[in-house]
């Protein structure tokens, strides 16, 4: 996986004791509360509470897409609060402490069904390998691909939103209790990521194209609703034009088609797809970072 130049910016710093109010929280919506418990906003108030923050605060948050589209945004959010947070105490944590960190806000403390790589993602950054091994441990291996051979992977990666926002809650529960009927193609997935990482580092980029389109059938065959009929119609649209490969981003039914094809194609692919807003990126190799503090 990677993460991709599309950002979510968090701010805290202490709030005045002329506000009545002793937290204030600023995203889609305007919270004023005098206890983190009051915060209806579950990844703040379970973020708040889980460091034990005390000192009265504002937190404010914009984003460059929205949230709950399959880009990883809820952990971008939970990771970056966090990592503003430690700051706003002196401290300095490692990419891996703000990973596990914000598993436990999101999946533990807040209940979000859901995996753990995006999280992982957020706190690293770049391309990553995560092997996810049986005592809960995560193995982080970062793919190093030169300058020429990421920009070739670039040139033929397209992002185009196809539906609104919303949860896909029913969906990773669906896919949870099917899990043991979906055990042979669960493990040929495993597999698929060894044969992408060897065509990655091969620069065998077609082939790394075709193989997103392996994975995608896959995938949508694990529960109903990972896939829907505007979704299946686009792909095929982006297919019939060229495209080799893709996939719906995060767990389905909804969000941003990633679309795979050769260059020469890429304009068909684009009139193909017109009906659903392109969105241009590049992959990024950072992380979650502080970008500003000040002592004031």
């Amino acid at each position: 996986m990677t993460t991709i130049d599309k950002y979510c910016y968090l701010s805290v710093h202490e709030l005045s004791p002329f506000f009545r109010h002793r937290f204030r929280a600023s995203y889609a919506r305007t919270e004023l509360v005098n206890d983190p418990a009051e915060f209806r906003h579950p990844l703040v108030r379970e973020t708040l509470l889980m460091l034990g923050v005390t000192n009265r605060m504002e937190i404010t948050h914009i984003a460059d897409l929205p949230g709950q589209t399959g880009l990883g945004t809820s952990s971008s959010f939970t990771v970056g609060l966090l990592n503003a947070l430690h700051a706003f105490r002196g401290e300095s944590p490692s990419p891996e402490t703000l990973a596990r960190e914000a598993i436990t806000v999101e999946r533990e403390r807040v209940g979000d069904p859901g995996g753990h790589q995006d999280q992982y993602a957020a706190a690293y950054g770049g391309f990553l390998r995560l092997d996810f091994r049986p005592d809960a441990t995560v193995r982080v291996t970062p793919l190093v691909l030169d300058n020429t051979l990421r920009d070739a992977l670039a040139e033929r990666l397209m992002l185009f939103y196809t539906s609104g926002e919303g949860s896909a809650a029913d969906i990773l529960h669906r896919q949870t209790k099917a899990v043991g009927r979906n055990t042979d193609s669960l493990l040929r997935m495993r597999a698929l990521v060894d044969e992408a990482q060897n065509f990655l580092e091969k620069g065998e980029l077609g082939s790394f194209g075709d193989l997103l389109d392996t994975a995608w059938q896959m995938k949508k065959s694990l529960a109903h609703g990972i896939s829907n009929s505007l979704i299946d119609q686009a792909y095929e649209a982006a297919r019939t034009a060229g495209a080799r490969g893709g996939k719906i981003l995060g767990a389905g039914g909804r969000g941003f088609l990633l679309v795979f094809s050769d260059p020469s194609d890429k304009e068909k692919v684009r009139r193909a797809l017109r009906a659903f807003p392109e969105v241009r990126f590049a992959p990024s190799d950072s992380g979650s970072a502080i970008i500003f503090r000040t002592t004031e």
